[in-house]
């Protein structure tokens, strides 16, 4: 499969083309911290690194934040300022689900702008570089999310917690954000999702189901997600310049 590591064309980078919804709904539930986008993170909200780095790409023109009113107001008490102030065009409130929010969040971006990224809030360290790639890759064929060759091996196991068998990590990827594609696309590919169905994993999974296969856009070691304190502490280093051996 191909995948794309330079922008497209010969004009140099698409510019101003896509909108970028930013999923900051959540209540951080595994971290136990509440919402991740409130976090200090280098002594600056986390979700302000986000949107610094969307907002360097040349192809975004557009942010939405989704975050509900309850943090939105939260955040303005510990910070002193607006999630508007970050960044954020327009805000609107999130889902019951993942999956929810996502769609609120596309269904309020500009219809003029032809591409629209989905993106977590918790990925602070994904660079604008490969945002960019992202954005022009969804461009050209549609669809295209950020994702990482598996590295790992992998193993089934029993249900006496013995392995049963090794798995072959070939042309196993590990899906980042952001994930996109061209706008009616992405709406069509919402629309189809049954309501009373399973909620869809990412973006990735209702495009696959919509019969739009995005294509992988190999990404940098920093678009991981905050999900653990180490997480955090590791984000906070990287942010600061340092490493384990200092």
């Amino acid at each position: 499969m191909p995948v794309p590591t330079e922008p497209s064309g010969d004009a140099g980078p698409l510019r101003d083309c896509a909108a970028a919804v930013v999923v900051a709904a959540g209540s951080g539930t595994r971290l136990g911290l509440g919402n991740k986008a409130l976090l200090p993170l280098a002594e600056a909200p986390l979700v302000a690194w986000t949107l610094s780095q969307l907002r360097e790409a040349p192809a975004v023109a557009q942010v939405v934040l989704v975050m509900g009113e309850a943090d939105c107001v939260a955040f303005r008490e510990r910070w002193q300022e607006d999630v508007e102030a970050l960044g954020a065009d327009v805000v609107v409130a999130g889902g019951a689900e993942r999956w929810l929010s996502s769609r609120a969040g596309v269904q309020a971006t500009d219809p003029a702008l032809p591409v629209v990224l989905v993106h977590d809030a918790a990925r602070p360290l994904t660079l604008a570089e490969d945002i960019q790639r992202v954005a022009e890759a969804a461009h050209t064929h549609g669809a295209a999310l950020l994702a990482a060759p598996l590295a790992d091996t992998l193993k089934e196991a029993g249900e006496d917690g013995r392995v049963v068998r090794t798995l072959s990590r070939e042309r196993l990827w590990r899906a980042a954000t952001p994930q996109g594609a061209r706008r009616e696309l992405l709406l069509e590919a919402f629309a189809a999702w049954p309501a009373d169905g399973p909620p869809p994993t990412d973006e990735a999974s209702l495009l696959e189901a919509a019969g739009h296969p995005p294509l992988l856009v190999e990404g940098g070691a920093t678009a991981f997600k905050i999900t653990t304190l180490e997480d955090l502490f590791l984000a906070e280093k990287l942010l600061q310049g340092t490493d384990d051996d200092e």
